[in-house]
């Protein structure tokens, strides 16, 4: 069958869009991969990556430098072209042959020299923005009187580099003349961090070329003098440093060949750095969750990133010690235009680590959770009856998980539900304005409700029908009062936040609410006891007052996934920290309740001292 290719009738403006919606932070990886990839063609033992500055004129400019096989000049010309390799093979699951130059041109359109030697022969082109041609092409120099692009400079390089051996150098000059490339990498004027290089290399790469080793001026990693330079570093991955660190291991989901590692890297006793940062000195290492495909780790989250979302994960503490990679098999993925996504093989939509959180949940090892129990903060309060108190609030709706709700044709709705399970365990409602009095007043019993009322017992060996285990339960509270862990939550300023994922609602012990609350309290009680035992019981009376109240909120937002005309949105919404802050500031309606609570409290505790006074 005969055609006609198709071809670009404007491909100065599809280069031009092309070069100017690529993103800066791709640049670290398409370099490094290009080196890597042909160091990796070289003789076993001498598989090198060097990345180092070159000075042009006294300025400072980022180089990636590698062995393997070296190009002449027609091959350098080919090379240099958009959609274009040397010594690989292009196509969608392997190569692009345009993301080195996309990325290098967006952040360095004053040019991208190339060198390479190959035979002994050293040749050169440099590419980059032509402002009269308004586009990027090879720029020409004068070489022996004729305009050329590429050229050899064998002899004028002849004693300053070697020529025995093949290898490739690559130079990024910047935006112009006088930019810094090596402290300013993705730009002018775009501040990162000193080991910006190597920490993107190690991130991005969970494993290098075999027998590729990467070294590193010291320009280009903290430790030493700014300016210091001519000494280097090996820079490692995380899988070689994982023999140094406490536990790793790694998980095989027997349906999906999903290969999932969790790794434990806490700091250091005498160091305020991480056990792999200091067994990689080359860069900054710190606990991470992301997607791993072929080598190269995706949707990276690490920081507060990772703190923020790691309960959803089943991990609500112990982010900082504890690191998730999740392996997909080849098959299962593709990388997007740019290298910086991962999509779906059929459909390109974009996956995400929260698409496994389940499964790291469900096959997290029992040493992981030690490590987490150990993480969570001492709490010297029980908040059991305030969870059963939630607990009741949603059996009053029967509200199905929702893996069970798919199974029913037709879910009870709010207002036809009945008043709760009429099991074992089971009493009549009490009303919602009675739940806080009772929960404040039940916690100094060891968690024992306070009733009059009469148990009725259920037959023996009676137990819950499917359909009452299937009922949603209320999230797990976690009162959070220490600064630096409501900002790894992102819940400065936020009275709650509600992963329903993981069933766990945190509360902000410092928000503003609970210092109005404490504030009034005071006042009330001045004088009653001594001061810093006073303040103690009233800023627990207000805190827990607020964690029933947000508590109380979210129970109602999750009922309402019965409620027709409710998107998944709207359900977000309504649990939002933002949301849950608002319920948190009406806490004149607890205070009440409250000044009973700690009245109460202040008798136990004169009680107690009059006890300890007797003995």
């Amino acid at each position: 069958m005969s055609f006609e290719r198709l071809t670009i009738q404007d491909d100065r403006f599809l280069i031009n869009r092309l070069i100017g919606q690529a993103p800066r932070h791709t640049l670290v990886r398409e370099f490094f991969m290009n080196a890597q990839e042909s160091a990796a063609l070289a003789p076993e033992g001498q598989r090198l990556v060097r990345i180092y500055p070159t000075s042009i004129d006294g300025v400072r400019k980022l180089t990636f430098w590698n062995t393997g096989p070296g190009m002449n000049a027609t091959e350098l010309r080919t090379a240099t072209n958009i959609s274009a390799s040397i010594n690989k093979q292009m196509s969608i699951k392997g190569n692009f042959g345009i993301g080195a130059k996309v990325s290098g041109l967006t952040v360095s359109p004053a040019g991208i020299r190339y060198r390479s030697c190959k035979n002994g022969v050293v040749h050169e082109v440099t590419i980059g923005y032509d402002d009269e041609a308004e586009t990027f092409v090879r720029f020409t120099f004068d070489v022996q009187g004729r305009e050329e692009s590429v050229f050899d400079v064998s002899y004028a390089l002849r004693h300053t580099v070697d020529l025995s051996s093949d290898w490739t150098e690559v130079v990024l000059m910047g935006e112009d003349d006088e930019h810094d490339t090596i402290s300013e990498p993705i730009g002018k004027d775009i501040r990162v961090d000193r080991s910006y290089v190597p920490t993107q290399i190690f991130r991005r790469f969970a494993e290098f070329r075999s027998g590729v080793k990467v070294v590193l001026d010291v320009s280009l990693t903290k430790g030493g003098g700014r300016d210091e330079t001519g000494r280097t570093r090996t820079l490692k991955t995380l899988q070689e440093v994982v023999p140094a660190l406490p536990n790793a291991e790694t998980v095989v989901c027997s349906e999906t060949d999903v290969r999932i590692q969790y790794i434990h890297d806490p700091k250091h006793a005498n160091y305020s750095h991480s056990l792999s940062a200091l067994s990689n000195p080359a860069t900054s290492s710190t606990t991470f969750c992301a997607l791993v495909h072929k080598g190269e780790r995706y949707d990276f989250r690490t920081g507060k990133k990772w703190s923020a979302v790691a309960p959803n994960y089943g991990i609500p503490f112990g982010s900082t010690v504890l690191t998730v990679e999740i392996f997909l098999p080849e098959d299962d993925a593709l990388p997007n235009q740019y290298r910086d996504a991962l999509t779906t093989v059929a459909e390109r939509n974009v996956i995400s680590t929260d698409d496994y959180a389940a499964k790291v949940r469900e096959l997290m090892p029992e040493w992981v959770k030690d490590v987490i129990r150990e993480a969570h903060p001492l709490r010297d309060e029980n908040l059991d009856d305030l969870q059963k108190d939630l607990q009741k609030l949603l059996d009053e709706f029967r509200l199905p998980t929702n893996t069970y709700a798919k199974s029913l044709k037709a879910p009870d709705r709010t207002d036809d539900s009945d008043l709760g399970l009429d099991e074992a365990s089971s009493a009549p409602i009490d009303s919602v304005d009675g739940e806080e009095d009772r929960f404040l007043r039940g916690e100094r019993t060891g968690g024992q409700r306070a009733t009059d009322k009469k148990v009725r017992k259920a037959p023996e060996g009676a137990k819950l029908s499917k359909e009452s285990q299937a009922l949603e339960r209320a999230p797990t509270i976690e009162i959070l009062d220490d600064p630096t862990e409501i900002d790894e939550k992102q819940m400065k300023g936020r009275a709650g936040r509600y992963y329903k994922d993981a069933q766990t609602l945190f509360i902000n012990g410092l928000y503003s609410a609970v210092e109005r609350m404490a504030s009034e309290l005071e006042l009330h009680f001045a004088g009653q006891t001594e001061a810093e035992e006073l303040r103690r019981i009233i800023l627990k009376a207000a805190q827990r007052s607020m964690a029933f109240r947000v508590g109380k909120a979210t129970c109602f937002a999750i009922s309402k996934r019965l409620v027709d005309g409710w998107s998944l949105e709207d359900l977000d919404r309504a649990t939002s920290p933002e949301s849950l802050s608002l319920a948190a500031d009406d806490y004149r309606q607890s205070m009440g309740t409250a000044r009973k609570w700690i009245g109460a409290e202040l008798k136990v505790q004169g009680f107690a001292l009059e006890e300890a006074e007797l003995a």
